[in-house]
C-alpha cells in the first residue's frame, strides 16, 4: 500500500521550508518586497525611536510580522 501524500492538519500547521514545495517566482518576489518594508519601517524604528525596551520590543515585533507574513505566502490549506 502506496504512503499518502496529503500532510496531516498537524504537518499542514507545523510545515518547514523542506517540507514544503519550492518557492514559486510569485512567492520569492512577495518575500523579498515583504522583507524591503520590513527593513524600511525598522530603519524608522532606528531612527526615530530612543534606545531602549520599547525600540527593542519593536523591532522584535517586526521580526514576528515578517516570519508570520512569510509563514503566510507559503502555507497551504485551511489553515493558511
Amino acid at each position: 500500500m502506496a504512503e499518502s501524500t496529503t500532510p496531516t492538519p498537524l504537518e499542514q500547521r507545523f510545515f518547514t521550508a523542506s517540507s514544503g514545495k519550492p518557492a514559486t517566482d510569485e512567492q520569492k518576489h512577495a518575500v523579498v518586497k515583504l522583507q524591503e518594508a520590513i527593513v524600511q519601517v525598522a530603519s524608522h524604528i532606528g531612527a526615530f525611536v530612543p534606545d531602549g525596551r520599547n525600540k527593542s520590543l519593536a523591532l522584535t515585533a517586526l521580526e514576528d510580522v515578517q516570519m508570520r507574513a512569510n509563514r503566510g505566502i507559503f502555507a497551504t490549506g485551511p489553515s493558511a
